[in-house]
């Protein structure tokens, strides 16, 4: 596998992750998980908030690093179609899964952080 397959794959992870970290940080998503009436205390809720930014980021990176800078336009475009595979799988998490929703947020990033760190090897 090329690394640009990996770099693809860490991208629509880190996308992922970033939107389960923006997701639980809202009150709706939290009370699903932790119960009617809970909401996340204002630290958790900022660092959630400031993870998910953060992730969205370096899946942006991600899809630059796919076409090494040449060709910044193809990158974008790959970043829309990441984010949205990335946000219809988050919302679907949320909505029939509430419970996953932190499981699959940190599986997310793990897979991330792995296929990124084997496309950098590779490439």
């Amino acid at each position: 596998m090329s690394a640009a397959i990996f770099f693809t794959i860490a991208a629509l992870g880190a996308a992922a992750a970033g939107f389960g970290g923006l997701g639980l940080a809202m009150d709706r998503h939290w009370e699903a998980i932790h119960g009617r009436g809970s909401v996340p205390a204002p630290s958790l809720r900022r660092l959630l908030q400031l993870g998910g930014s953060a992730a969205l980021a370096i899946s942006l990176w991600c899809c630059l690093a796919v076409h090494e800078a040449d060709n910044a336009g193809q990158a974008v475009v790959l970043w829309c179609g990441v984010l949205s595979v990335a946000a219809w799988s988050s919302v679907a998490v949320m909505t029939y899964a509430a419970q996953h929703a932190r499981h699959s947020a940190a599986g997310a990033a793990l897979v991330a952080c792995a296929t990124a760190v084997l496309a950098l090897v590779l490439r």
